[in-house]
């Protein structure tokens, strides 16, 4: 079915401690191509240690949330993929979203680039970006390393 149809999102339960949920997604990333290689992933658990929480950003997916589910925590999960813009990384040891959420600016001696400076309120007069550039910011963006 996945092979075969363009899903939006996809929400895998773990299911077991042999972690059958992990492995779709691992699956899903390396092999399952187009159209759904770059899906958007919820993995839900009954279980979180940081063992499976790793193991969850390992295989390729978006968050983990743990069980039992409420509405409130699924909407913002399902909100917070809509609005990232997280490109996808692929190389030999990943497939997947950038595992790296925080933008905590460049090392200590290293010049920040010119997309790192804070924006000042107030200071525009006119929209600076154009509807396709906010539209571009929203796409699936791929890396490839």
């Amino acid at each position: 079915m996945v092979k075969r149809n363009s899903i939006d999102l996809i929400i895998a339960d773990a299911l077991s401690p042999a972690g059958e949920g992990y492995e779709f997604v691992s699956w899903l990333r390396r092999d399952g191509g187009d159209p759904n290689g770059f899906t958007p992933v919820v993995v839900t658990a009954a279980h979180t240690p940081v063992s499976m929480v790793q193991k969850a950003r390992d295989c390729g997916a978006h968050y983990i949330v743990k069980k039992p589910l409420t509405p409130v925590v699924m909407l913002e999960r399902i909100l917070w993929i809509a609005r990232e813009s997280r490109p996808f990384i692929e190389c030999d040891a990943y497939v997947g979203p950038d595992r790296r959420h925080k933008n905590e600016g460049p090392p200590d001696g290293v010049p920040r680039r010119r997309d790192d400076l804070p924006a000042e309120v107030g200071v525009a007069q006119e929209p600076n970006m154009s509807q396709d550039q906010v539209d571009n910011l929203f796409s699936t963006r791929k890396v490839t390393l």
